[in-house]
């Protein structure tokens, strides 16, 4: 048996490829759904606290103490924030770290 130098680095050039370009293109692929639904749920997220914050104005300034309106303008800032800080705590503790190719092998 001879040693063939152009079969070892074909053979070697391979294996390189093999284990760096697929799972990079795995990890690219990864990233760039992960980033698209962050954007997604941020946006969403952004919207329902809008909508906390009008409906508590709404129910804390014309509902509820419509003779305080003036004094009482913080609270509904207050409530949204709250809120905000809720779905921030339960979406981080709903985060999971897991390896990018465990389905792969």
């Amino acid at each position: 048996m001879q040693f063939d130098p152009v079969e070892t680095y074909e053979l070697v050039r391979d294996y390189a490829k093999q284990e760096t370009i697929g799972p990079l293109r795995g990890a690219g692929r990864w990233l760039a759904f992960g980033l698209m639904a962050t954007f997604f749920l941020s946006v969403g997220i952004v919207i329902c606290l809008i909508g906390v914050l009008r409906l508590s104005q709404d129910l804390v300034l014309n509902v509820w103490f419509p003779q305080r309106a003036d004094g009482l303008s913080f609270v509904p800032y207050l409530l949204t924030l709250v809120v905000g800080v809720a779905v921030s705590a339960f979406a981080w503790s709903r985060v999971k770290v897991f390896e990018l190719n465990r389905g792969d092998r």
